[in-house]
């Protein structure tokens, strides 16, 4: 019997939310949506998610938006894989997000499939 996992998808270009929703949910696989940080940090203390996908530019002004996520993940579900997918990469960035413990970085565009494919090889599908 396959077990149910729960996915919570951050980004405030609904598109974006709309498209890897559709993509990643399944029989096994629930999906949240959050386009705040506000939203996400309401959900992250409500709920328990197996992954949590996130950009860091959730109000187009500043970066630090998605550290606050991926820093309220680790610290209230340490054992949540943290992707995240940002078009405002770089090295830099990279390192930050390396530093706060993200499973996984990938820089916009990143192909739902490989969204996907990545959680698939952490046993989420």
């Amino acid at each position: 019997m396959n077990k149910t996992h729960h996915i919570l998808i951050v980004d405030d270009e609904p598109a974006i939310l709309f498209a890897f929703s559709q993509f990643l949910k399944s029989p096994f696989v629930g999906v949240d949506k959050a386009s705040t940080l506000e939203e996400a940090i309401d959900l992250v203390k409500e709920h328990r998610y197996d992954a949590v996908i996130a950009d860091l530019r959730l109000s187009g002004t500043t970066n630090i938006e998605g550290y606050e996520v991926v820093k309220t993940v680790k610290r209230l579900q340490p054992t949540c894989i943290v992707i995240v997918a940002t078009a405002y990469g770089g090295e830099e960035i990279q390192k930050t997000v390396d530093r706060l413990g993200v499973d996984f970085y990938f820089e916009k565009p990143v192909s739902p499939q490989k969204i996907k494919d990545t959680l698939k090889e952490r046993g989420i599908s």
